[in-house]
Protein backbone atom coordinates (compact mmCIF):
# COMPACT_ATOMS: atom_id res chain seq x y z
CA UNK A 1 0.00 0.00 0.00
CA UNK A 2 2.63 2.28 0.70
CA UNK A 3 3.73 3.07 -3.37
CA UNK A 4 0.69 2.56 -4.40
CA UNK A 5 -1.08 6.55 -4.86
CA UNK A 6 -5.09 6.48 -3.82
CA UNK A 7 -7.30 6.70 -6.45
CA UNK A 8 -9.04 10.21 -6.95
CA UNK A 9 -12.59 10.45 -5.27
CA UNK A 10 -15.33 10.49 -7.94
CA UNK A 11 -17.99 13.38 -6.96
CA UNK A 12 -21.52 11.29 -7.57
CA UNK A 13 -22.85 14.33 -9.54
CA UNK A 14 -20.29 13.55 -12.25
CA UNK A 15 -18.22 17.22 -12.10
CA UNK A 16 -14.97 16.49 -13.19
CA UNK A 17 -12.81 18.78 -11.46
CA UNK A 18 -14.23 20.63 -8.08
CA UNK A 19 -15.15 23.99 -8.33
CA UNK A 20 -12.03 26.74 -6.67
CA UNK A 21 -12.53 27.78 -3.21
CA UNK A 22 -14.71 31.33 -2.92
CA UNK A 23 -11.57 32.75 -0.72
CA UNK A 24 -8.71 31.42 -3.81
CA UNK A 25 -10.84 33.76 -6.21
CA UNK A 26 -10.87 36.54 -3.98
CA UNK A 27 -8.09 36.69 -1.59
CA UNK A 28 -8.76 40.11 -0.90
CA UNK A 29 -11.08 38.70 1.93
CA UNK A 30 -8.07 37.24 3.90
CA UNK A 31 -6.20 40.19 3.74
CA UNK A 32 -8.89 42.46 5.29
CA UNK A 33 -9.67 39.60 8.07
CA UNK A 34 -5.91 39.39 8.70
CA UNK A 35 -5.57 43.33 9.02
CA UNK A 36 -8.45 43.60 11.37
CA UNK A 37 -6.77 40.98 13.60
CA UNK A 38 -3.63 42.69 13.31
CA UNK A 39 -5.13 46.02 14.50
CA UNK A 40 -6.67 44.18 17.32
CA UNK A 41 -3.36 41.98 18.50
CA UNK A 42 -1.48 45.60 18.60
CA UNK A 43 -4.42 47.39 20.70
CA UNK A 44 -4.46 44.18 23.03
CA UNK A 45 -0.54 43.93 23.48
CA UNK A 46 0.00 47.46 24.11
CA UNK A 47 -3.26 47.69 26.42
CA UNK A 48 -1.42 44.94 28.21
CA UNK A 49 1.93 46.50 28.51
CA UNK A 50 0.55 49.73 29.79
CA UNK A 51 -1.46 48.63 32.05
CA UNK A 52 1.68 46.84 33.84
CA UNK A 53 3.20 49.95 33.61
CA UNK A 54 5.95 48.48 30.80
CA UNK A 55 4.99 51.32 28.01
CA UNK A 56 5.68 54.40 28.14
CA UNK A 57 2.70 57.27 26.76
CA UNK A 58 4.75 57.79 23.70
CA UNK A 59 4.84 54.15 22.56
CA UNK A 60 1.23 53.81 23.39
CA UNK A 61 0.56 56.78 20.67
CA UNK A 62 3.27 55.21 18.32
CA UNK A 63 0.87 51.74 18.65
CA UNK A 64 -2.51 53.63 18.37
CA UNK A 65 -1.47 55.33 14.60
CA UNK A 66 -0.43 51.47 13.79
CA UNK A 67 -3.36 50.36 14.76
CA UNK A 68 -5.40 52.96 12.97
CA UNK A 69 -3.14 51.97 9.85
CA UNK A 70 -4.08 48.56 10.18
CA UNK A 71 -7.51 49.45 10.37
CA UNK A 72 -7.71 51.64 7.82
CA UNK A 73 -5.99 49.09 5.38
CA UNK A 74 -8.84 46.29 6.90
CA UNK A 75 -11.52 48.75 5.10
CA UNK A 76 -9.31 48.99 1.92
CA UNK A 77 -9.31 45.27 1.71
CA UNK A 78 -13.39 44.45 2.31
CA UNK A 79 -13.61 47.17 -0.53
CA UNK A 80 -11.45 46.01 -2.92
CA UNK A 81 -13.14 42.68 -1.90
CA UNK A 82 -16.10 43.76 -2.33
CA UNK A 83 -15.20 45.04 -6.10
CA UNK A 84 -13.65 41.53 -6.90
CA UNK A 85 -16.83 39.89 -5.45
CA UNK A 86 -19.11 42.29 -8.29
CA UNK A 87 -16.50 41.21 -10.88
CA UNK A 88 -16.97 37.37 -10.01
CA UNK A 89 -20.64 37.13 -9.82
CA UNK A 90 -21.41 39.89 -11.77
CA UNK A 91 -23.33 42.31 -8.81
CA UNK A 92 -23.58 45.56 -9.24
CA UNK A 93 -22.20 46.49 -5.82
Amino acid sequence: MAGIPPEPRRDPAGAETPRPSYYVRNPWRNVGAGAFAGASTVLSVTTLFYALGRLPLVLVGASLVVAALAFGFGLYARRRAARVDAAIFGDDR
